[in-house]
């Protein structure tokens, strides 16, 4: 996250920072009446959100100290997640708790806390249930990935951290048990980004995590009083540290995983600083591929071959360095087709000085796009981390959201560095074309700032607008609700894996309107070390039926469904089909 030099030669000094064939396709048709769609969107309204996180009751705070000096502390923490613990078709958030090193020696705290959704009467509320959740490992938290890897139908959990992780199974209720030793994930080490996805595609998620440096906390430096800047606030440099390897737990199927790193050809031997962890189909051949930020290294991305085996191409696809080759600080990443070619591009965001990059997908390539996308200049400046690509205005185009933060508030000291507590940044998306930034405009900095680092989107109060929230350094997180009021249509999509895995990650919908046609995946963990509710959010613009929505399954499986009404909320299941849970309100005229 810290330093960046040129793949070409140049070297700056650090800123200090194989197709299965398929079954038929099934085709339902829901309705024999479309609505023609008007016009494709309406861009009028300016966005529109509210931090409820106080009021909705987020308040439990971390025990942990913005003022961070080693390389735990300036890492600690991140992720957050939103899951349904409970399935009660309201979103429930999961927070990774920070710590400190006095805390951590002494025993640490608990890894996550848990708010569970308890509001009625149209009132949102949470209430902090982690310790009767079971939610009680004690560690230094990192990263969280939602999945359910025993396909009872529940959202299990998987908390990466300093020294330890954690693999929490959902016993129902919101109720969890550690099963960590016997499922045989702790990995160890410095663990920071993970996620979910069926590699193999047999029905059981596998799980990927990433590692950072190697630290001991029984042995760090003292403040040395000779130097000055940078180094005399932060006392650990990531480029003067040994990285980790990785690692790819296969799932066997019987609640207990394989170790297949090496094999897989994952594990990387290099020993990079890996950071986030993102799947996605990026050649659209039904395998689920993998990508791996590395800070002050070349990120990698994992083309799934298909036989157990993956093959690196960051290089030759142009998403391991800038666009001019540079070796970045690189944190978080997501997959998301911005431009509606039928092809997911990837965004990447970085340290300081070292602006965010958009990679357009070109088949063979990928080409960094965030000049002439509006993207570069304004990303410069901050310490980026959590990135992820919706749709917050439902005109259809999805749109990049990025939360930004410095690592101490020491740094706040230093005239030549951005502060610990930095504006959020939005990013609207112009058709395709462009992308304007319109954070203030929406209303996301109207509060104190704070030092942002994961995020996690979903439609939190199901009124039909992608919500979300972010971790904020040394405190509760905050809670963005979507309150913009336009004419535009959405869906959200639930979907159940028979054959497939249970929660359907790695299957691929495709929603066509007449005027569009969108598409996106199911994932099990993103953004900075987060996982987005699994239910996939489209808006629609002013088309107020969906002509046609495509899901490829991990089995093969290829359903069709004509004539879809928007402004619902679907389930589809991979046997039964489409199934419609509830009415979303009328969008606003």
């Amino acid at each position: 996250m810290r330093t960046f030099s040129f793949l070409i030669v140049v070297t700056f000094a650090p800123l200090l920072s194989a197709q299965i064939a398929s079954p038929p396709a099934s085709t339902l048709s829901v309705s024999q009446d479309p609505v023609a769609s008007r016009s494709l969107t309406d861009l009028s309204p300016v966005l529109n959100f509210r931090d409820v996180g106080g009021p909705a009751g987020l308040n439990t705070i971390p025990h942990s100290s913005p003022e961070r000096r080693y390389i735990v502390e300036t890492m600690g923490g991140g992720g957050i997640a939103l899951l349904d613990c409970d399935n009660d078709g309201k979103l429930d958030i999961a927070v990774v708790n920070d710590s400190t090193i006095e805390r951590f020696l002494a025993g640490g705290d608990p890894m996550i806390t848990l708010y569970r959704q308890d509001g009625g009467g149209g009132d949102l509320h949470f209430s902090d249930v982690t310790a009767s959740a079971g939610l009680t490992t004690r560690g230094w938290g990192m990263g969280i990935a939602v999945g359910d890897y025993d396909n009872d139908g529940l959202p299990d959990l998987y908390v990466t951290g300093y020294g330890h992780n954690v693999l929490y199974r959902n016993l129902g209720g919101c109720k969890f048990e550690d099963v960590t030793e016997r499922a045989g994930v702790k990995a160890g080490g410095f663990s920071t980004g993970a996620a979910w996805a069926d590699y193999d595609r047999d029905g059981h998620i596998d799980l990927f995590v990433a590692r950072y440096v190697h630290t001991d906390l029984h042995s760090l430096p003292a403040p040395d009083p000779r130097v000055e800047g940078y180094r005399s606030v932060i006392l650990q440099m990531p480029d003067q540290m040994e990285g980790e390897t990785d690692f790819l737990f296969r799932n066997r199927g019987d609640r207990t995983f394989e170790d297949v790193s090496r094999k897989a050809g994952v594990d990387n031997a290099g020993k990079l600083h890996g950071m986030a962890v993102v799947w996605g189909d990026f050649d659209g051949d039904g395998w689920p591929d993998l990508y791996v930020t590395n800070d002050g290294g070349t990120n990698y991305l994992f083309h799934n071959n298909g036989d157990g085996t993956f093959g690196e191409n960051g290089i030759l696809s142009g998403t391991a360095t800038g666009a001019h080759g540079e070796i970045y600080g690189n944190m978080a990443a997501d997959f998301g087709d911005f431009n509606h070619d039928g092809r997911l591009d990837l965004v990447t965001t970085r340290y300081s000085r070292q602006p965010a990059s958009l990679y357009r997908n070109d088949q063979s390539i990928f080409t960094d796009v965030a000049a002439e996308y509006g993207v570069m200049q304004p990303t410069i400046a901050p310490v980026k981390w959590g990135v992820g690509f919706g749709d917050f205005d439902n005109d259809g185009w999805p749109d990049l959201l990025i939360a930004n933060g410095n690592f101490s508030s020491q740094m706040d000291k230093l005239e030549t560095e951005v502060k610990f507590r930095e504006p959020l940044q939005l990013f609207r998306n112009i058709g395709g074309r462009r992308f304007e930034e319109i954070a203030d405009k929406a209303g996301l900095n109207n509060g104190p700032l704070q030092s942002r680092r994961g995020t996690a989107f979903g439609d939190i109060d199901n009124d039909g607008n992608l919500d979300f929230v972010v971790f904020n350094a040394a405190g509760p997180p905050s809670l963005f609700l979507n309150q913009t009021r336009n004419a535009n249509h959405r869906v959200l999509f639930r979907l159940v894996g028979t054959k497939s895995n249970r929660m359907g990650i790695g299957s691929r919908v495709t929603v066509s309107t007449g005027t569009m046609e969108q598409l996106d995946e199911v994932r099990g963990g993103g953004s900075y070390n987060s996982s987005n509710d699994t239910r996939l959010h489209f808006g629609l613009g002013q088309a107020a039926t969906m002509s046609k929505v495509e899901v490829l399954w991990p089995s093969g499986r290829k359903q069709e469904f004509l004539n879809v009404p928007a402004d619902a909320i679907y389930e589809i299941n991979e046997e039964r089909g489409l199934h419609k849970l509830m009415s979303l309100p009328a969008p606003s005229k």
